[in-house]
């Protein structure tokens, strides 16, 4: 009976690879280029994919470069924005904005494109992770930081609370 099952596994794993296993010809557009459509597929993959920064892949990363959000589209997607910041502190941003979604912290700033987050959002994010307040609960007074993670997501850099995932997963309920 298990050499029967298994016998039945290998034959449709066979078939299953048998199809797949076309020419470039087979799954080329009609009357198109094959490398027209690997190119725009390349395109999609890399606008979604997230890719790290730096050596601590958990602390930072980017996302949708050719994507341009404003604050209504994380509104929208369910965070909920609690205050505005000045931007005297942040270089070519456009705005700068604290609010909570899933229960966790994510502030946002926006510059006017994606180039320009990498750049002088990045710097600013880094200094971002790497400060740290005082905090007085429990029996005393400990230094935490303030976040954990950032995220630029197309022309929006993402401080994120703990990980990547916080904002990640805001950036997945803007797409949905």
């Amino acid at each position: 009976m298990k050499s029967r099952l298994l016998l039945s596994v290998i034959a449709t794993l066979a078939t299953v690879f048998a199809i797949g296993c076309g020419t470039a010809d087979d799954d080329a557009p009609a009357g198109g280029d094959t490398q027209d459509a690997v190119a725009e597929v390349a395109e999609i993959v890399d606008e979604s994919a997230v890719v790290t920064i730096g050596d601590r892949p958990e602390l930072r990363a980017y996302t949708r470069p050719g994507s341009t959000y404003t604050v209504d589209d994380f509104v929208d997607a369910g965070w909920k924005k609690n205050k505005e910041y000045d931007l005297d502190t942040l270089p070519e941003a456009t705005g700068a904005f604290f609010g909570f979604y899933n229960r966790k912290d994510i502030e946002l700033r926006m510059y006017p494109s994606h180039e320009i987050a990498m750049a002088a959002g990045k710097e600013s994010a880094e200094t971002a992770i790497k400060t740290e307040k005082l905090s007085g609960r429990g029996a005393g007074f400990s230094s935490v930081t303030l976040y954990g993670a950032y995220v630029v997501a197309g022309n929006t850099v993402m401080l994120c609370e703990i990980s990547v995932s916080d904002c990640t997963d805001l950036l997945d309920a803007i797409h949905q």
